[in-house]
């Protein structure tokens, strides 16, 4: 019973990292980094939350959300930037659920 309790748990805690879907559903974000770039990070935000931010991933409320989701985890604590495609919206992956962006933290 203690060794289903621990697997339970552990199980419980992986699913609840911040790049996991329940993640994104529970606090409205998931951050995951991008491969073959230690400073890129995949930052996808939750229909409902991007509703809340006025569903412009170019606006300056969005910016501050993100900034703070990634300070919070410890990520990009100088600050952080969008990709350039962000901007005229070709690299913006939109679905029925989120939204989702890619950025690099800025050099300290």
């Amino acid at each position: 019973m203690v060794r289903f309790a621990a697997v339970f748990a552990t199980l419980l805690l992986v699913s609840c990292s911040v790049g996991s879907n329940l993640y994104l559903m529970d606090s409205g974000y998931s951050i995951n980094p991008i491969d073959g770039d230690p400073e890129g990070y995949a930052i996808e935000v939750h229909v409902n939350q991007m509703k809340q931010l006025g569903n412009n991933v170019n606006s300056a409320e969005f910016r501050r959300y993100v900034s703070e989701r990634l300070k919070w985890h410890g990520i990009c604590p100088a600050g952080w930037q969008p990709s350039p495609c962000v901007k005229d919206g070709s690299c913006v992956q939109k679905t029925s659920r989120s939204v989702t962006i890619t950025g690099r933290c800025l050099a300290p």
